[in-house]
């Protein structure tokens, strides 16, 4: 088999990545009719929204550090 890491256009475990999942997770829920699905889905939803938003505020908290000048919402 071939390495392919270096291949990927989005590296594993990069926030794009989760911003990505967590945008078509969504759209699949909304989708979804049934319920038993639905219910996984937003199960799976909500983990990769959590990952997500503890990447967001770590990348808040350095840009923050990095720009003092800037205000923080």
């Amino acid at each position: 088999m071939n390495e392919m890491n270096s291949e990927y256009v989005v590296p594993h475990g990069a926030i794009k990545e989760y911003r990505c999942a967590v945008y078509f997770e969504s759209l699949a829920l909304w989708k979804e009719q049934n319920p038993v699905y639905r219910a996984n889905i937003a199960r799976q939803l909500a983990e990769l929204a959590a990952t997500l938003a503890e990447m967001e505020a770590e990348t808040a908290k350095n840009f923050t550090e990095n720009n003092p000048s800037s205000e923080a919402a």
